[in-house]
């Protein structure tokens, strides 16, 4: 399962406990948040420490989405514009707006290029539903799919242009949800029909190219009680057959509420479903997973 696993860190420097688990048994790849962040000298060499114990392929994520989804409290990553902010430029001046969007993923992803960082959890491709729970909100671009998709892919293009991984979530959409799966499990009780028109984002953005995908952390009530991240339904039926994406499936994090308590079965059940990535971002999961793999 290691070979499968984003791990989080516990702090700016390496543990010497995570020292042991990154060699003995290296994951895909680890995300950074703001516990682990102090200066770009310290994230470089916290991410060079890493990939000592790893190996140069070891990937290395973080969520810079821009707006309150914010990591790197520095030039360029900090007062970047929420996505929604971009609508009403979109809206006056169409190419305006996807340039600005394109150019400002693009100056983000070098500096993330810089630090060492390979892949970048945006864009947000969920629309914007103002009855839904405010944990998307400005988040999204949009609560129109053309808008979405236009937005969504510039932003794709900017951070592969400055050869960063682009990672669109939450599929199949995270907007109409009516709680924060961090702290609860979301449902969506929208008609199937419904449910698939919004995942068009999805389906369009990957068809520009778009190469990894986070899942959603929410029931779809109008298909079962599975939510979407251990769903063969969105994640076998919907992604893989009917929208044809043969990239990286990612879990969201599998600490959050949203998939139970227990982070080791999470990780084997997205694992069953379809996920070829999964993210396990606090510390205290990370321990019980390398525990698991210990046994």
């Amino acid at each position: 399962m290691n070979e499968h696993l984003i791990i989080g860190l516990s702090g700016t420097v390496l543990s010497e406990q995570e020292r042991v688990w990154l060699k003995s048994k290296p994951p895909l790849g680890v995300i950074l948040f703001a516990r682990n962040i102090e200066s770009p000298e310290q994230v470089k060499a916290l991410l060079d420490d890493v990939r000592l114990c790893t190996g140069a392929d070891t990937w290395a994520a973080i969520d810079e989405e821009g707006g309150r989804v914010n990591r790197l409290p520095w030039a360029p990553f900090n007062n970047r514009r929420h996505a929604a902010e971009y609508e009403s430029i979109y809206k006056s001046d169409a190419q305006a707006g996807v340039d600005a969007v394109y150019e400002d993923s693009l100056i983000v992803g070098r500096a993330l290029a810089e630090l060492g960082f390979t892949h970048n959890c945006a864009p947000d491709l969920d629309l914007f539903h103002p009855e839904g729970h405010g944990i998307i909100g400005k988040r999204a671009y949009s609560s129109e799919v053309d808008v979405v998709v236009a937005l969504g892919a510039a932003c794709m293009r900017g951070l592969h242009d400055a050869g960063i991984d682009a990672v669109g979530k939450h599929f199949p959409g995270h907007g109409r949800a009516n709680a924060d799966s961090h702290v609860a499990v979301p449902e969506v009780d929208a008609a199937l029909p419904v449910l698939l028109e919004e995942s068009e984002t999805f389906r369009r953005v990957i068809r520009e190219g778009l190469r990894h995908v986070m899942t959603a952390h929410v029931i779809y009530t109008a298909v079962n009680r599975d939510v979407g991240t251990l769903s063969p339904f969105w994640i076998h039926h919907v992604l893989r057959e009917r929208i044809g994406f043969f990239g990286q499936v990612w879990s969201d994090d599998l600490c959050m509420r949203g998939v139970g308590d227990d982070v080791v079965q999470a990780a084997k059940a997205a694992l069953e479903v379809g996920c070829d990535v999964l993210l396990v971002c606090e510390p205290e999961g990370v321990a019980e997973v390398y525990r698991s793999l210990e046994g």
